[in-house]
């Protein structure tokens, strides 16, 4: 798949109007971004802080994974739907297409997840194939249930990031990012310290809380950007690609490929469940998996910037130097985090986990040192080729 501007990496002549972006036209651009790929994962480690210190810590966490997992092949193909946003939004109509397409995928998203909740379905997937502990899949149910509410969070909120990115206007993405944070955190330490509700069921309703702030911080300034930026119609925008068929195919490639990365998740808790240690490490997963993602989601948000500011051969190297930099810089963090007495604190005093589910979630995390620059390289060749 390409570019509708025509640009291949190789191809053997580029535009010759083309000004490469510097690299601080690419910073200005990826600091919201940034902020969101740092304040966006930082809320699971900050939930999973909070359900350590629950009744049921174990339970609790083993549980919150659980359907994190579960959930992920379901959703996934939803959030390709922004990249396309930032690639096709080039006027009104087509917007109207992606609108409508993003709806639908979504609405079928959140069907699937019901019908995942019904017992019938729920019981033989979770204890039958994947060999969950009865007690962790109790719980995980009606967590389930709140997060099949997600894919229309997801979907709405990647809408209009999308349109926020194309037009360079993304700081009200770090903004909403930050809302979700910190609504997240006050709903979740609320309720963990002042109400009943079972920890992996309070962290569902707080990620969702964080969703909808989110969701409306970055709906506002797209309605006014809608208004006065966007025309009615672009001749940028070829006649066939002007409906929602065009708009399912070019995302069918980047949905199956979401589907079949996030795959994985289920398969290793699937394998972790008949390991030994099978509860400790079911609750150390999300722990190192959410620490890792405070590098790799800031890497993953600059595919934006990739698709959004390559257009020749030019730009392509400006922006490769900036992704591979950053790449470079974030994964040198991550091996920082990863000696002992910054592991021992950040999942000792920070996280608060003790015991064997402190001794494998540094041992998981010390595995995913060189993430970050694979999901560099990954979103550099990936947003080229949209």
């Amino acid at each position: 798949m390409k570019k509708s501007s025509g640009f291949v990496p190789g191809e053997a002549a580029e535009k010759k109007s083309e000004t490469p972006p510097t690299q601080r036209q690419l910073f200005s651009l990826f600091l919201p971004l940034a902020l969101s790929g740092i304040f966006f994962p930082l809320a699971p480690p900050v939930i999973n802080a909070a359900l350590a210190r629950t009744a049921t810590p174990v339970v609790a966490l083993a549980a919150y994974g659980l359907i994190g997992s579960l959930s992920r092949p379901l959703i996934s193909p939803l959030f390709s739907l922004r990249q396309i946003t930032t690639a096709l939004a080039r006027d009104r109509d087509m917007l109207r297409h992606i609108r409508n397409c993003s709806g639908l995928m979504s609405g079928a998203s959140a069907i699937l997840l019901l019908v995942c909740c019904l017992p019938f379905v729920y019981r033989p997937l979770v204890e039958g194939i994947m060999g969950i502990p009865a007690e962790i899949a109790r719980v995980g149910l009606p967590v389930l249930v709140v997060v099949a509410t997600t894919p229309l969070l997801v979907v709405g909120r990647g809408y209009f990031q999308g349109i926020l990115v194309h037009y360079g206007k993304a700081g009200p993405i770090g903004t909403g990012a930050l809302a979700y944070l910190v609504g997240a955190a006050v709903i979740m330490w609320a309720g963990v310290l002042w109400t009943d509700v079972e920890g992996a069921l309070l962290a569902a309703l707080a990620l969702c809380g964080g969703q909808v702030a989110y969701l409306l911080l970055v709906w506002h300034p797209s309605r006014s950007l809608l208004e006065e930026r966007v025309p009615a119609h672009s001749e940028e925008v070829g006649e066939e690609q002007r409906s929602g068929r065009y708009v399912f195919f070019f995302n069918l490639p980047l949905a199956i490929s979401a589907v079949l990365i996030s795959a994985v998740e289920p398969a290793i808790q699937a394998g972790m469940a008949r390991a030994p240690l099978a509860m400790e490490s079911l609750a150390a997963y999300p722990v190192c998996l959410s620490l890792s993602w405070l590098a790799g989601t800031p890497l993953w948000n600059a595919q934006q910037v990739v698709i959004a500011r390559v257009k020749g051969r030019s730009s392509f190297r400006a922006v490769r130097r900036f992704v591979l930099t950053l790449s470079l810089l974030l994964t040198l963090g991550m091996g920082l985090l990863c000696l002992p007495p910054s592991a021992e604190f950040i999942f000792g005093r920070l996280i608060g986990v003790s015991g064997t589910i402190k001794e494998l979630s540094i041992e998981g995390f010390r595995w995913l040192v060189l993430s970050p620059l694979l999901m560099g390289l990954r979103s550099l060749y990936y947003g080229t080729l949209i």
